[in-house]
């Protein structure tokens, strides 16, 4: 029996500065092309995008397709009720990480297609959760960030001009000249480790800062998180690991350490870490993964 109730699609009016507005016009003449009906759901700001989310599931929806970029997702993974529905992607946005795991197409009409095409059988993806102390669950679906990445995704997102993932190459210049060392504590398991280091992050898929692939072997259905450690040292050589991560070619260098977890406690101090392209907080950082918890439209 076909399923009456709408597609919501989910758009942040400000990914890309305006392209997920404009894409998403045209996601919902695709859907009304295809004969199903799809309605938009937006807010002024996050917190009312969530609210209208949530009040649109109450409602009744056919699933959720998310046009933007991963700060988009990360949004809507915090609605309870959105996790519950299956999800399809539109990549609009200035990294695209999540859509580009997938091979996710760009194209509204593509993009739709596939949307539809997956319904009977969407894929079961895994998420991770953040817990912080005094502060509700922090899901997912790309990354937690910690150290060098999170304060270039820092400044990314100061840089107001629509350049894409060029946003994150230009915020790693400016971040190089005050590359620093911080105090990591991780603890996996009965492995605990306390080391100077630039970067200790907990990746669910391959690539962040638009393509970067920090954990090139991450797959999201395993059931399990990798977390991508490099350590310190003088700055000459911190820059040719540098060069060699942005090209993927980093994993067997003694400054980086790529393990596979379930669970993993991080003690980063007063850092500030982001997911998704947003922030998130100060830790302790008590990370685990969901397996299979997102039902993916593609």
């Amino acid at each position: 029996m076909r399923n009456e109730a709408p597609y919501g699609v989910v758009v942040n009016p400000r990914s890309a500065l305006g392209r997920g507005a404009r894409v998403a016009k045209v996601v919902l003449a695709e859907f009304a092309s295809a004969g199903v009906h799809a309605i938009e759901i937006t807010g002024t700001d996050g917190a009312d995008c969530q609210a209208k989310v949530r009040a649109a599931c109450a409602d009744g929806l056919r699933g959720l397709v998310l046009v933007g970029g991963d700060g988009l997702i990360g949004l809507v993974l915090q609605v309870a009720e959105a996790r519950a529905l299956p999800i399809g992607v539109v990549p609009a946005g200035s990294g695209n990480d999540f859509a580009r795991q997938f091979n996710l197409p760009s194209s509204p009409a593509a993009a739709v297609a596939r949307v539809l095409a997956a319904e009977g059988a969407p894929l079961a993806v895994d998420l991770g959760v953040v817990e912080r102390p005094g502060t509700a669950e922090h899901w997912f679906a790309g990354a937690l960030s910690i150290g060098l990445d999170a304060a270039v995704n820092r400044r990314a997102n100061a840089i107001r001009l629509p350049l894409g993932p060029l946003r994150y190459h230009l915020a790693l210049l400016a971040e190089l000249p005050v590359l620093r060392g911080r105090r990591f504590t991780v603890r996996s398991g009965d492995r605990e480790r306390s080391f100077m280091g630039v970067i200790a992050t907990v990746m669910n898929t391959r690539a962040i800062g638009g393509g970067i692939r920090l954990a090139p072997l991450a797959s999201v259905h395993d059931g399990s998180l990798d977390i991508v450690e490099i350590a310190d040292g003088p700055k000459l050589r911190l820059l040719r690991v540098l060069l060699l991560l942005a090209r993927a070619r980093h994993e067997r260098l003694p400054e980086v350490t790529i393990t596979r977890v379930e669970r993993v406690r991080i003690d980063a101090a007063d850092e500030i870490a982001f997911s998704d392209g947003e922030q998130v907080g100060t830790g302790p950082f008590e990370v685990r993964v969901e397996p299979g918890a997102l039902m993916l439209l593609a």
